[in-house]
């Protein structure tokens, strides 16, 4: 049956309105959402310490990685043997690189800066509802009925109905909500006497709560709550920068030791293998005894075997910091050697009781804890008004349109006005009971939650120090031992050159030279890791852009110096 050209008509209008409806891409709303989260995230983040950087306004997916930027290794590492293929070629890390890559591109890292942006996400749609919001919405239909009236007669109505409706509401801070409506109904007839009929309505309503409800505190307190959530989350995550940064340097300067670890088994392992020429030669010309030969070669087992596992060690924790820095695991890369060297053992500033209260100054957490103390002051507040009856003020004016209008038209004439209150005494109070009795337990919780807190950093703080006390000690320590292995070792191989010395010394004394080398590299890095950990706790870590850190406390001129 073919269709009418009124039929055409309506469906391409339809067909238009809809695209019209749907047009706006993806990439609009991204970049609507984005300017009006960011816009907030950099406002707040002016109030933050450590976050005044760009680093919250984007999160954006990384491009693939590309190291070509990065120098190639043109060393062979002949102490990986048959594995030195993994660092042929491979691109060097430094230190700042591998922070770099984490900041970018390290999944967990991501995920914390795409919490802020919900966060405030969250907000804006909170921000929307207390300011004022428009909405239309319209409807049309087309009704074609033919029946048969009599037997040669018949009978065909055609109608088209359309309505619209547009409104506008606006809570004010003092909870009062002003609405305001205007609709209009029209109906077409296309056949009879009667050609259009229209009906439409314009009102105003005005309610304001005078007890329950009623004013700034209760109003506006989801508004208030979602605002300070958006500045948790920033602390939060500023909080999280230096610990991430901590625990990347930590696993980065691991790596350097494990790799340091397998270079000091190879040199025990080549070591060994002299020591057997020797002692094989001694052995032939009956100057060592076969079952001392035996016990070095048995020694040269031990040390091969550790020398392997080393290696293993060395390329599986290698691959663990690639992930953690967003880096394809088959990439081959290597860690820049002078990272080592760079390491100094710095004693920190000041006495302990400055340290802990510079933390409970600084430490962003802390912030945060006593700022939910405050939140839930003001719910037991909000829980009390709402035990209050509900006493509302109510005022509304209508205006609506003329008897047989043919069109969108209103008019005086057609108006009604209503005031009145509306009462409800709450003579059921106990639900509201139970919630102000919650809300003071919140309170309560909230006070031991902020003491726990401060007394844990406290704690922290304290187990710092004496970490970082520990660790200028046993580096001391080890750079002694290393001093008296190395000495022991040569007077024993002299010893061996003159027949005096005994095979077990020797292998006992290359031994305790390789747990001296590692001692050193390993308790250098301690104090270098318990350093900044102790400052990341006391919240004096300053992280920049690039994931580099800044001590706050030696970057900072005090105050009144220019």
């Amino acid at each position: 049956m073919p269709h009418s050209p009124l039929t055409r008509t309506l469906y391409a209008a339809a067909t238009v309105s809809l695209c019209m409806l749907s047009g706006c891409s993806q990439g609009h709303y991204k970049k609507w959402a984005d300017r009006e989260v960011f816009g907030i995230i950099g406002k707040k983040s002016q109030f933050v310490a450590g976050s005044e950087d760009d680093t919250l306004l984007s999160i954006t997916p990384p491009a693939p990685v590309k190291l070509d930027t990065l120098i190639k290794s043109a060393e062979t590492a002949e102490f990986l043997g048959d594995r030195a293929f993994i660092e042929k070629g491979a691109r060097v890390v430094s230190l700042a690189d591998a922070l770099d890559f984490a900041v970018h591109r390290n999944r967990t890292y991501l995920s914390r800066k795409e919490l802020v942006y919900l966060s405030a996400l969250t907000l804006t749609l909170t921000r929307q509802q207390y300011g004022p919001i428009v909405d239309s919405s319209g409807s049309a239909g087309y009704s074609d009925v033919q029946v048969q009236n009599g037997v040669n007669r018949i009978v065909r109505n055609s109608t088209l109905a359309t309505g619209g409706a547009v409104t506008f509401d606006y809570l004010m801070k003092t909870g009062a909500r002003l609405a305001v409506d205007l609709t209009t109904d029209f109906t077409r007839f296309f056949t009879g006497d009667v050609r259009g009929l229209s009906d439409s309505r314009a009102a105003v309503s005005l309610t304001q709560p005078l007890l329950r409800g009623a004013g700034v505190l209760a109003t506006v307190e989801p508004l208030r709550q979602d605002e300070r959530d958006v500045l948790y989350a920033i602390r939060d995550f500023t909080q999280y920068r230096k610990t991430f940064t901590v625990g990347i340097a930590t696993q980065y300067f691991r790596v350097v030791q494990a790799r340091e670890a397998a270079r000091n088994r190879f040199v025990a392992y080549r070591a060994a293998l002299v020591s057997i020429e020797r002692e094989t030669a001694l052995a032939a010309a009956n100057l060592r005894s076969q079952s001392s030969l035996k016990q070095i070669q048995q020694g040269r087992i031990t040390y091969e075997r550790n020398w392997i596992n080393a290696i293993r060690t060395y390329e599986e924790q290698l691959d663990d910091l690639k992930i953690s820095l967003g880096l394809p695991v088959n990439e081959r890369v290597v860690l820049a050697k002078d990272e080592l060297q760079k390491l100094q053992v710095t004693d920190p500033q000041g006495t302990l009781d400055q340290v802990l209260d510079t933390a409970l100054i600084t430490r962003l957490d802390i912030y945060n804890e006593r700022d939910r103390v405050q939140d839930t002051s003001r719910k037991v507040k909000i829980a009390h008004q709402q035990t209050l009856p509900t006493l509302n003020a109510l005022v509304g004016y209508q205006v609506g349109s003329p008897v047989n209008s043919q069109g969108l038209q209103v008019s005086t004439d057609q108006r009604s006005i209503a005031a009145g209150v509306d009462v409800d005494l709450n003579l059921n109070v106990k639900p509201e009971r139970n919630q102000l009795r919650a809300a003071q337990i919140a309170e309560q919780s909230a006070q031991r939650e902020l003491e726990l807190a401060e007394e844990q950093l406290r704690s922290t703080i304290r187990s710092d120090w004496r970490g970082l006390e520990v660790a200028r000690k046993q580096y001391d320590l080890a750079q002694q031992g290393l001093a008296l292995a190395q000495k022991r070792l040569e007077i024993e191989e002299a010893l061996m050159e003159e027949g005096q010395g005994t095979a077990r010394d020797i292998v006992e004394s290359q031994d305790r030279l390789i747990v001296a080398r590692d001692l050193v590299v390993s308790t250098l890095i301690d104090h270098v890791i318990a350093r900044l950990q102790l400052w990341s706790d006391m919240g004096v870590l300053y992280i920049e852009k690039d994931g580099s850190w800044v001590d706050v406390l030696n970057k900072e001129k005090p105050k009144g110096e220019s």
